[in-house]
């Protein structure tokens, strides 16, 4: 998103910048407190809804945010129902739905589904789960919670726990609070740690150290898991600093910081249950036990955790035991409620019946722009869920290019790492291992990538050791 304007769509959180986050949240405690007085804001106004993956809360907080904005809602609920089952591609749906309607708002188990949909869409497009890849509504609403229960969103402590690797709603969070100055202690499912592409991102783009630590009194959590399962002892937590500090090589092998949770400082616990739908059920993989993080009346009765509160996305299985649902420090009942007026304000705000503020018009995005660059036909992202794997035929191939701290190459739709294997200079006549791409002596945008040594040769270059004396390799590097 330009940092210079207000969004059109919502593809990701980082479409929003601190500014309009807190104007999301400022309408909806505005909301909260005389929510019928919203009523008839969106007459006349119709929600497209398309969930192509099951939802209870964030399907009906939408559905019900409209309703109790005065505006009407048309759906589908299944692909299988729809047009898709025949055969139909995503970006003609979007074009049809989004013809039907005033605001789309999407589900889809691709990773980069919301995007393509924002592409082909006539309307604001809202992302409400594109596969493993964000979250970003569900984080407004979290973070509507957190600001509620602490009065600011700047500089919060806060535990994340569970299934790290295949959880949207963790991946959307993590970059909404290093914006705000968090200190984030992740607590893993074992196996399920969090996953590279989102680690590269924070320390890329967002510019966070981030390291090991032990779990310290956090090791609780874990209850009898961790006697249980098999190299528990090789469960790590991972903490990210709430500063800038010199970057330095990731997960850093120095004196490892010490967690203490009885300074006085509250401890946000949040929780995230197995994503079994997206291949997370270890349990069958192994035969094995696996330490699993488990919040209950027992692991929450010491002192550590006397000022903490627990929240959850919902839904739960095991790792949220019923007997915390009277504890006053759970929270996440009313985190769920917290969806509607949050919804509401963002249906407003996106469609053009609220303003946005005027700080919100002249803010630069908080996250550092990498270099977008179409690479058509010679280099393909390899997530399995992709959309660029599913409809490559709508889906731009793209990628951006960061170079810094390190060249990466990142998929513009699931924000996977993208590996090409090879690359050429558009006017030269052989090709090169990634590897002796050399920033800045080369421009990436004035170079081509590609995949498969095929597609290169198929051009008509030749391998660069084959033309060595005729075009060196050599290039001075600018320090």
């Amino acid at each position: 998103m330009d940092g210079n304007s207000t969004p059109t769509s919502i593809v990701t959180i980082d479409d929003l910048t601190n500014s309009q986050i807190e104007d999301v949240l400022d309408l909806a405690a505005e909301i909260d407190r005389d929510r019928d007085a919203f009523y008839g804001v969106a007459s006349r106004r119709i929600m497209a809804s398309l969930f192509l993956e099951p939802s209870t809360r964030t399907r009906g907080s939408f559905e019900s945010a409209m309703n109790r904005l005065g505006g009407r809602t048309i759906t589908t609920t299944d692909a299988r129902s729809s047009s898709m089952a025949k055969g139909e591609s995503l970006a003609d749906t979007v074009r049809i739905w989004s013809g039907y309607a005033d605001l789309l708002v999407i589900r889809h188990p691709w990773e980069g589904a919301a995007r393509l949909a924002a592409e082909y869409s006539d309307v604001p497009v809202i992302n409400a789960g594109d596969g493993g890849h964000e979250h970003p509504t569900q984080t407004l609403l979290d973070l509507y919670t957190l600001r509620n229960e602490y009065k600011t969103l700047e500089g919060l402590r806060i535990a994340i726990c569970g299934d790290l690797k295949n959880s949207r709603t963790v991946h959307s969070l993590v970059y909404a609070l290093i914006r705000f100055g968090a200190e984030i202690i992740f607590v893993p499912a074992q196996g399920l740690e969090l996953p590279d592409h989102v680690r590269n991102k924070m320390e890329t783009v967002y510019d966070r150290r981030i390291e090991r630590v032990d779990p310290g009194a956090l090791q609780a959590l874990y209850g009898a898991d961790l006697g249980e399962a098999e190299n528990a002892a090789k469960v790590d937590a991972l903490y990210i600093t709430p500063s800038q500090p010199h970057l330095r090589a990731m997960y850093e092998e120095g004196a490892k910081i010490e967690i203490q949770l009885q300074d006085g400082r509250p401890l946000a616990i949040y929780v995230t249950r197995q994503q079994v739908e997206r291949g997370s059920d270890l349990s069958e993989e192994s035969g094995a036990a696996r330490a699993y993080p488990r919040i209950n009346a027992s692991t929450m009765s010491g002192s550590d955790f006397s000022k903490s509160i627990i929240m959850h996305p919902l839904p739960r299985v095991d790792e949220l035991s019923p007997d915390m649902d009277s504890d006053h420090r759970s929270k996440y009942f009313v985190q769920a409620r917290n969806g509607v007026p949050v919804r509401m304000a963002l249906i407003s705000l996106i469609l053009g019946l609220k303003p946005w503020g005027a700080r919100s018009m002249a803010q630069p995005s908080s996250a550092t722009a990498g270099q977008v660059i179409p690479q058509t036909d010679y280099i393909r992202c390899a997530t399995p869920d992709c959309v660029t794997q599913k409809e490559a035929q709508n889906a731009r191939a793209e990628f951006t290019f960061f170079r810094q701290p390190v060249v990466r190459f990142v998929c513009a739709y699931c924000e996977r790492e993208v590996k090409p294997g090879y690359f050429a200079r558009p006017r030269g006549a052989v090709y090169y291992p990634i590897d002796q791409f050399l920033y800045p002596s080369w421009d990436a945008s004035d170079s081509l990538f590609f995949t498969d040594v095929n597609d290169a040769e198929a051009l008509g270059l030749r391998p660069a050791l084959i033309a060595a004396r005729a075009e060196p390799l050599a290039v001075e590097v600018t320090r």
